[in-house]
């Protein structure tokens, strides 16, 4: 019996097996391997996400996740769930003798260590320092030791050939990868390999190769779309493209792009790029292991295309050049096809170094795959010094009832550009999402007042308030220069993924009832003379209580325009004259400039002479002086030019606990939105010039709306505006007033002035619009009272504080509010809008509900109708939302049907019912 047992089993696993195709039972052996895998300390991964193909590789030779779980393959658009590559893998060869890591059984590339962290087992990225070596740091560096970055997301990793299967080659690959998120760069993903012999002798006939093996349209495990794939050639743009019939049943949304890989540079051969040499597809299942026969395939060897093998690996059709396979060969209705580009042959001596850059690039359209090739192919030809866009800004959030609050720090601000030298920062703007970043919307811009784009101005927070609570946000900023004459405004990257610095997720969520949140109190100015009000409004994070925040005001200079190497010094003559503005030294020539007042845009003094080395200037009447200084031996670029432009703002600083720096001499306006980098948002807005309006005597049916008119004109004092007659003039009834101040002897300030019906009459700036009845005119003795106040501006000497306080939780209040708890969606129906999709992953959802308005503690208890008790849920948050799966407490989704409810928070009770319909 024990032995049929066997053979059964035998003859199950043997049909299992002969059902699949090679490309399914290839892929559960790569699956296998990752237990080994992991084994070996020097391994790692990465993930490439900065641009808008997101790939996960591994330091082995290996340019794709053996599954998607790891991460990306070729995701394009990224976060789309449209994987393009299934295998990608760098060949080095000589004859007999291919390196390679594509066979799962024959993995001949193994990593080396000393170049990432290797307690993470993560390839080092240079927008993650964590994942570098502890000791040697970021890998690439110049000669004086800085670290070189050029792309928004670099990657560096090594690996040799010391699990070479026929004889190790002392081979060792360098492998950089580089991926840029600005819009003309983003659907581009490079690899460059810079490949060093440190063996024992000097390799010939050596080829470079990139196995491509690219499946449009398919879904691993799903229906084989892999088989109607093709592919197409540019040898002159040294292009391979793959692309199948436009649709996938697979795919959301069912479109296929085309996907291509081109190799942009090889080494030099008597002065003469080799650039792509040899070109070969075949069918996946035709792959072999065997040495020959890839080196056959890299190099075109005619006695490979002579064998019996060679019509698998050769298609050259009517071509009369056996190194180049003829695309028309494969049929119109397509093939699981693998495509093998190579350049060669070479020869690497000991301890040389051969260097290749390839690159991914991929499209919508074909023309849009072709004009990213292109761009690729300028990218290499200038050594990746692309143009840059400032720095990404840091995002943060925080969710709060139907609204997400987003703050963000001002590093884009203070680099600059890494072209020009210029700070050319304009402005930010913010993106939303509601598909987990797959597609962006733009909800906000604010930009410098300066005469170029919306001139919005500059903040540090913005409020979404078009959001629906328990529904996931992803928010994105970005931040954009100028631009020039030469180069349009260039934009950083929006995030691809929640690890990307600018990019966060925010889930709205209903309050807790009967919780008051963290807030702002004991706001003081503790020194200076304006009658600003300081406004502080932190997030809702329990983390800010008894924090103790200190604002204060300084100037800040910098070089806005142009690449002077001049310092510029600020002095404060006398801190009682200065003021709140922006100043800027504009050159008219390297000899000239002229002050201007960029608050107001108005020319303070024109035509100061600028000699050489510099001059000091003083601001009459703004209590400032400014010294310019070139820098010694400066030449004539490194000194003020025409059109360069100079810097001086008032500027805010804010220190939390004495120690902690949360705002560091930012450029500051009145009745500006900031925020620090903690989460507090504040601005110093202009106190109301009216402060109170009373009526102080009379009870006529008259009214009085007073408004500003004339700011310049306000005088700060309490007025008594005085009904001291009235009569009629043609019919029409009218009052008289007069106007007096609160001085002793009081001041008239209007003697006498008849005001009709909806007339109106000044004073002193403020303008009051009476409203009465004709038929019951208002007598003498009708009296009012307004309160103006005149407004000072802050400067260098105000000072601010105020302090954070934790929330707090009011019993009463939940008692009074225990009625307003809900259970959302009430019918369930099938399924909720609130239910995440998985993609490919998982295609079911996952089931939800969600009870709102809850107290901050409270227990929820449901039953079916029958008082059994199916689940307990402890709910204990900042936020009244609870989310339940519909499962009970084994496990078990619930059937259909109407439940009880209760929440018990203490002594308070509430029970309500839901219904289940599926």
């Amino acid at each position: 019996m024990k032995k049929i047992i066997i053979l059964s089993v035998l003859i199950f696993l043997t049909q299992n097996i002969l059902s699949q195709s090679k490309k399914d039972i290839d892929e559960q052996l790569s699956r296998s391997s990752l237990d080994k895998v992991f084994g070996i300390v020097d391994r790692a991964a990465g993930i490439h996400n900065a641009s808008n193909i997101g790939l996960f590789f591994e330091n082995r030779g290996k340019l794709y996740p053996r599954r998607l779980t790891q991460g990306p393959s070729g995701e394009f658009p990224i976060n789309s769930t449209k994987h393009y590559i299934y295998r990608v893998n760098p060949w080095v060869g000589i004859p007999g003798n291919v390196v390679q890591g594509l066979h799962t059984t024959n993995e001949e590339w193994e990593a080396v260590g000393g170049y990432h962290n290797p307690d993470l087992a993560q390839v080092a990225f240079s927008d993650n320092p964590q994942t570098w070596h502890p000791v040697n740091g970021w890998p690439v560096k110049d000669e004086n030791g800085n670290n070189i970055f050029l792309s928004d997301q670099d990657s560096y990793c090594v690996y040799s050939d010391s699990n070479n299967s026929r004889e190790v080659l002392g081979l060792q690959v360098a492998q950089t990868g580089y991926a840029f998120g600005v819009a003309f760069a983003k659907n581009i993903l490079f690899y460059k390999f810079e490949i060093t012999n440190h063996g024992q002798r000097d390799l010939d006939s050596l080829y470079f190769g990139i196995y491509s093996d690219i499946d449009v349209g398919n879904v691993s495990g799903g229906v084989p779309e892999y088989g109607d794939d093709k592919i197409d050639f540019i040898k002159e743009k040294n292009l391979v493209y793959f692309f199948d019939d436009g649709v996938s049943s697979e795919w959301p949304g069912g479109k296929t792009g085309f996907f291509g890989v081109a190799l942009l540079k090889t080494p030099l051969v008597n002065g003469q790029m080799l650039g792509l040499t040899d070109m070969h597809y075949n069918l996946y299942d035709d792959d072999l292991d065997i040495d020959s026969v890839q080196y056959g395939i890299m190099s075109s060897s005619p006695s490979l295309y002579n064998s019996s093998l060679g019509p698998r690996f050769f298609h050259i059709g009517n071509n009369t050049n056996l190194h180049y396979d003829d695309p028309a060969t494969i049929p119109a209705s397509g093939l699981d096809l693998v495509a093998t580009l190579s350049s060669g042959p070479y020869r690497l001596n000991r301890g040389d170094t051969l260097v290749f850059i390839m690159a991914f690039v991929a499209g919508e359209t074909k023309d849009e795959m072709l004009a990213a090739a292109a761009t690729a192919q300028q990218t290499v030809d200038a050594n990746f010094n692309l143009p840059k866009p400032p720095e990404r800004p840091n995002l943060f959030g925080a969710a709060e009832d139907r609204a997400a609050i987003l703050y963000w720090d001002d590093i884009s601000e203070k680099i600059p550009d890494a072209s020009s030298g210029e700070f050319d920062f304009e402005g930010y703007r913010i993106y939303r999402s509601k598909d987990k970043g797959i597609n962006w919307d733009k909800i906000a811009q604010f930009d410098v007042i300066n005469g170029i784009g919306e001139d919005k101005g500059i903040q540090y927070s913005y409020k979404d308030t078009t959001v629906l609570n328990g529904f996931e946000y992803w928010y994105s900023i970005t931040a954009f220069d100028r631009g020039s004459d030469i180069i349009q405004s260039l934009e950083s990257p929006i995030g691809n993924t929640l690890a990307s610095p600018n990019t966060i997720s925010i889930t709205p969520r209903s309050n807790a009832i009967g919780r008051e949140g963290v807030s702002s109190y004991d706001v003081q100015q503790l020194n200076g003379n304006s009658n600003y009000d300081l406004i502080a409004s932190p997030v809702d994070n329990e983390e800010l209580a008894g924090g103790n925040y200190e604002v204060f005001f300084s100037y800040v200079p910098k070089v806005e325009e142009g690449n002077a190497k001049t310092q510029i010094t600020i002095t404060i003559s006398d801190s009682n004259q200065t003021k709140p503005l922006r100043y800027g030294f504009r050159f008219n020539s390297p000899n000239n400039f002229d002050l201007i007042n960029l608050t107001t845009g108005e020319i303070i003094r024109a035509g100061y002479n600028y000699p050489s080395g510099g001059r000091e200037i003083t601001i009459t009447g703004h209590g400032l002086r400014v010294r310019f200084t070139d820098a010694p031996g400066a030449t004539s670029d490194e000194r003020p030019e025409h059109g360069d432009l100079f810097t001086v703002a008032y500027s805010v600083n804010v220190v939390k606990n004495q120690t902690q720096s949360v705002v560091e001499n930012r450029p500051f306006l009145l009745n500006q939105i900031q925020a620090t980098t903690d989460g507090v948002v504040f601005s110093l807005n202009k106190p109301n010039i009216i402060k109170s309006v009373s009526r102080i005597g009379g009870t006529d049916n008259l009214t009085i709306d007073f408004t500003v008119v004339a700011e310049t004109l306000i005088q700060q004092s309490l007025y008594f505006v005085n009904v001291i007659g009235n009569g009629t003039s043609d019919g029409n009834p009218f009052i008289i007033i007069n106007v007096i101040n609160n001085s002793s002897p009081p001041d008239t300030i209007v003697a006498a002035d008849t005001v009709f019906n909806l007339g109106t009459f000044e004073f002193l700036g403020i303008q009051g619009r009476v409203q009465f009845s004709s038929s019951s005119v208002p007598s003498a003795g009708n009296r009012f009272s307004v309160e103006v106040i005149k407004p000072v501006e802050p400067n260098v000497k105000d000072k601010y504080s105020f302090k954070i306080k934790g929330s707090t939780i009011k019993p009463e209040l939940i008692r009074e509010n225990i009625n307003r708890i809900r259970v959302v969606p009430n019918p369930y129906v099938a399924s909720s809008l609130y239910e995440p999709e998985f993609g490919e992953l998982r295609r079911e959802p996952l089931r939800q509900i969600q009870f709102v308005n809850l107290p901050p503690e409270c227990t929820i208890y449901i039953f079916t109708v029958d008082a059994d008790l199916i689940k307990t849920i402890y709910h204990n948050s900042n936020n009244g939302t609870e989310v339940w799966d519909l499962r009970s407490e084994g496990g078990r989704e619930i059937a259909p049907g109407v439940y009880i409810y209760v929440v018990k928070a203490g002594d308070v009770e509430y029970k309500e019912r839901f219904a289940v319909i599926k």
